[in-house]
């Protein structure tokens, strides 16, 4: 057990008898440190981490099923009963999945997704397969219950206040890690940086001898995608249409994720940065806040000064001139850049000799979304999973109104989240063992209902 868990096991236990409020607090503030763990089992070649979202989010789930229990009451709400279908289904095709390694029995072999190790293994059903099919079924439970729990204004507004000032707080942590590699400060990484998994070193990395920032992410990609999927949460403040703590903060708090965006090093920053400006667009028509004539011109003067502001800061600073080169230009020789790509192109063709369920969920490992469902659940997997997201993106841009309530604002702002959450995660893979997705993806299924369509189905079963 880390320090972490022995400060946090005594509040999780208190929490499970004393407060049901708390405990998801914990679990809301927690689910982006990736990096941070209660528990490490395992050696470190070869080792996993208990994290902290997963400590808080499995005590949150057993006293929530302990109330289940006591009033015998387990149905899930029909406002968000259709997307959790699509969720249990895809649950299912990884279940499923599962008879493929042992139908496989060793007939192919599964090469090392690490650089340089052309070390090959035979394909067989292991507790490895097990223990990644939990995982699932853990962060499916944490989407439907965040999902159920939120349905309510004040406690969605709650979630966000908590989930922004979390993302503030990682983003200081993150520029205190890069004044310490500026400035050669000790970086005291035993604090949040503690996973004793192998992937949970990312405050290690360099690239081209310029540190990179992952602050209490397990990588800085990871890092990069915790804030530029909450970047959705500001923007009501700079349309003047409601705030999640107040106007100057929501503000002030967006071009410091932003900054820490850009310095981070990271190729998922700068993606995620150009999907949530390319959904800009069509979000502020489609919500009726501005004109086409209007919105492009805002377009062009935003891209005009984002650009300036860039030219300015590269030619004053040689500090930001080696981190822009190194992220942007010399990104695509690196070896990272280069074991994404080995992992893909091993995975689609454990997906092209297998096509309809894959290899089995957890046996092929690669670093995209797309190619990662395909290799592990094949055609019937992938489509179902394709189908819940689009389900759930669909029922929210459906129901996008003028942004003049609660509830429409926190739909803009998780349908852009999930989006830039999905599209970035074709640079990084399932983000299965990270609380971030699953807490998006719930938050994303609660908004995704239009109180005039429920109370029609109510009068209806009436």
């Amino acid at each position: 057990m880390t320090l972490l868990g022995y400060i946090m096991l005594p509040v999780g236990l208190a929490g499970l008898f004393l407060s049901k409020k708390w405990l998801y607090r914990l679990f809301v503030f927690s689910t982006l440190f990736s990096a941070s763990s209660a528990v490490n089992l395992g050696e470190s070649d070869s080792g996993s981490a208990v994290q902290l979202w997963m400590f808080f989010g499995f005590m949150w789930l057993l006293r929530l099923t302990l109330d289940h229990l006591a009033d015998l009451s387990f149905t899930i709400d029909t406002r968000i009963l259709t997307p959790c279908r699509w969720l249990i289904a895809f649950l299912a095709a990884a279940s499923i999945s599962l008879i493929m390694p042992i139908y496989i029995g060793g007939r192919l072999l599964i090469t090392s997704p690490f650089l340089f190790d052309n070390s090959e293994t035979p394909l067989y059903f292991t507790s490895h397969n097990f223990t990644q099919l939990l995982y699932l079924v853990f962060g499916v439970a944490i989407a439907i219950s965040v999902a159920h729990f939120n349905l309510r204004n004040e406690v969605r507004h709650e979630t966000e206040r908590i989930i922004l000032i979390s993302a503030i707080f990682i983003s200081f942590w993150g520029a205190f890690q890069f004044v310490c590699n500026v400035t050669g400060i000790p970086y005291p990484d035993f604090i949040f940086n503690n996973s004793g998994s192998v992937s949970g070193k990312g405050f290690l990395e360099t690239l081209n001898g310029v540190s990179r920032i992952s602050s209490v992410a397990v990588e800085p990609s990871m890092f990069a995608q915790s804030l530029v999927t909450l970047l959705p949460l500001t923007l009501p403040a700079w349309l003047k249409r409601g705030s999640v703590l107040s106007i100057q903060i929501d503000r002030a708090s967006s071009v410091f994720l932003i900054l820490l965006l850009l310095l981070c090093t990271s190729s998922t920053a700068y993606l995620g940065l150009f999907v949530f400006a390319a959904l800009l667009l069509p979000l502020l028509l489609r919500t009726r806040i501005t004109s086409m004539a209007r919105a492009s011109i805002f377009a062009v003067i935003a891209g005009g000064a984002f650009v300036l502001l860039m030219a300015m800061a590269v030619a004053s600073s040689s500090v930001v001139r080696d981190v822009i080169t190194s992220g942007l230009l010399d990104k695509s020789n690196s070896g990272s850049a280069l074991e994404r790509l080995m992992t893909i192109q091993l995975a689609f063709g454990y997906f092209q000799k297998f096509p309809i369920f894959g290899i089995g969920w957890g046996s092929a490992t690669s670093h995209d979304l797309i190619i990662k469902l395909l290799s592990n659940v094949g055609l019937v997997g992938t489509l179902i999973f394709l189908a819940a997201m689009y389900y759930v993106l669909r029922a929210n841009w459906r129901a996008l109104d003028g942004l003049t309530g609660d509830l429409s604002l926190s739909r803009s702002a998780w349908f852009m989240s999930l989006t830039v959450f999905l599209f970035t995660s074709a640079l990084i893979g399932f983000p299965l063992a990270f609380g971030n997705f699953w807490l998006v993806l719930g938050m994303a299924l609660s908004t995704g209902w239009k109180p005039e369509t429920f109370r029609e189905s109510l009068i209806a079963a009436a």
